[in-house]
């Protein structure tokens, strides 16, 4: 190799050593639903109808965690998941390409009321779809253009309970989580 090849690579080699070391990737801010200091809640105000019954949340499952607390007041014992979700640009060049946003999302473990709930699951369905995705971006082709996310969908009017370790909670009669794949073409 001559000396112009050596001081090319030399170049290369020399610049991206640069980005690593002087480079700062984009920090990570963090958002929470319910908000912690919510108001307690029991009762929907109206029924959630249509697309302005309900907030979609789209993006990338990053941690999904059990809690063990109590209900304010009653000191009742309650299992609550916190859903950690990364917002994603949907629908984009096909490159994964993070806002640098996650959303931790705190709902029950299980129905608060049961005889309203038409699906007594979907606290477990978030946990099914949150390893599902988490295992097909695994096995995700670097070459792909589309890429696996999570939907979390929250009723505008979802009931809240307070706990004493975690603050407020949605119910999980309230919310429902979907997996897709983003299979639209590239703008």
């Amino acid at each position: 190799m001559g000396t112009l090849g050596r001081a090319g690579v030399v170049t290369v080699v020399g610049m991206l050593m640069c980005g690593v070391v002087f480079g700062q990737g984009k920090q990570v801010k963090t958002e929470r639903r319910p908000a912690a200091d919510s108001p307690a809640k029991s009762e929907r105000t109206k029924p959630a109808t249509g697309d302005n019954g309900y907030y979609i949340l789209d993006g990338l499952p990053v941690l999904l965690t059990l809690y063990h607390d109590t209900e304010v007041g009653t000191n009742k014992p309650i299992d609550i998941y916190a859903f950690v979700i990364e917002l994603q640009v949907m629908n984009s060049d096909g490159d994964l390409e993070p806002e640098g946003l996650q959303i931790f999302n705190f709902y029950t473990a299980h129905p608060q009321d049961r005889k309203g709930d038409v699906n007594p699951r979907n606290a477990r369905d978030c946990a099914k779809w949150y390893t599902l995705q988490n295992k097909a971006l695994q096995e995700r082709d670097p070459k792909s253009k589309t890429w696996p996310y999570v939907e979390f969908v929250t009723a505008t009017d979802a009931r809240v309970l307070q706990t004493n370790e975690h603050g407020s909670v949605y119910y999980s009669d309230d919310i429902e989580c979907w997996g897709a794949s983003d299979r639209f073409p590239p703008f």
